[in-house]
């Protein structure tokens, strides 16, 4: 069995049921959904997903004590998944009908050594009259497998959309970081990618809509924060390979700039002098 867990947070109920059906339309079928409402409780976000889905088939609606935020939400739904694999979708996104069907015939043939599964996608732009394609950021960086050393240069993966994983593999690596505000998905992949294997799926099997609503990645301030609480975990690993070092500062600059002047000026130094260093 595959358990999907969608997490929600202030999103229209009619966006949560546009990513429902297409994990209930999956060409594979052994699967249960959790929708792990983390709003507020009693609000009205919260009252419609409960009614939308509490009685839905092969559905499982769980509310969280309040807000706590994704990596909370996603880690409650871990620890009440039934299947042996766990997928994430966020709540406005969705899945090619044969994503699950893909991926798990990529883990046929492993051992518990490989941890996880990717796969690709592309961006559904919804802010243009008509919603235009684009591709992924991280499409170019395609790796068939991809080490720890690969994850510290550069997020290969991207999105908890993309991954399919043992759920063996999330409980003993205890979940994911509470403590982040952002970038838990990149952390959450350096971890899994330091004791296991991932493996990669070169098809689009997943759409990122990109909109004018209620989105984690919007937020500079946060991305950059999870960046640094990410860079203090695993200081002694970029301090030993330079070019991952530089490959951080390249991500925490783009975060910064057009925002932070001096933030900016000072990891473009710091750059600077690593790239000297290298020479």
């Amino acid at each position: 069995m595959v358990s999907v867990i969608i997490t929600s947070y202030k999103r229209p109920v009619e966006i949560v049921e546009r990513a429902v059906e297409s994990v209930l339309t999956q060409t594979y079928t052994d699967l249960e959904v959790l929708i792990v409402d983390d709003n507020i409780d009693h609000s009205p976000e919260s009252e419609q997903l409960s009614k939308a889905f509490s009685e839905r088939e092969r559905v499982r609606y769980i509310k969280q004590d309040g807000n706590k935020g994704a990596c909370a939400a996603r880690n409650l739904g871990i620890r009440k998944a039934k299947g042996e694999f766990i997928g994430f979708l966020d709540d406005d996104d969705t899945w090619e009908k044969d994503k699950l069907e893909v991926q798990l015939a990529r883990f046929e043939g492993t051992d518990e050594k490989v941890g996880m599964v990717y796969c690709l996608g592309d961006v559904i732009v919804c802010t243009t009259n008509p919603p235009t394609v684009e591709e992924y950021y991280t499409t170019k960086l395609y790796k068939d497998e991809i080490t720890f050393k690969d994850q510290l240069k550069y997020d290969y993966i991207g999105s908890t959309s993309q991954a399919l994983i043992r759920k063996s593999c999330l409980v003993a690596l205890g979940g994911f970081d509470e403590s982040l505000p952002a970038r838990q998905d990149y952390e959450m992949w350096l971890r899994i990618s330091k004791d296991y294997r991932i493996l990669g799926v070169k098809k689009v099997l997943f759409h990122y809509y990109q909109h004018d609503m209620v989105q984690i990645t919007k937020s500079p301030k946060k991305a950059l924060t999870g960046y640094r609480i990410v860079y203090k975990k695993y200081k002694k690993y970029y301090k030993a390979d330079k070019s991952a070092h530089i490959g951080l500062l390249e991500r925490m600059m783009q975060e910064v700039k057009g925002h932070y002047k001096v933030l900016y000026q000072y990891y473009r130094i710091e750059k600077h002098l690593l790239m000297m260093m290298e020479k």
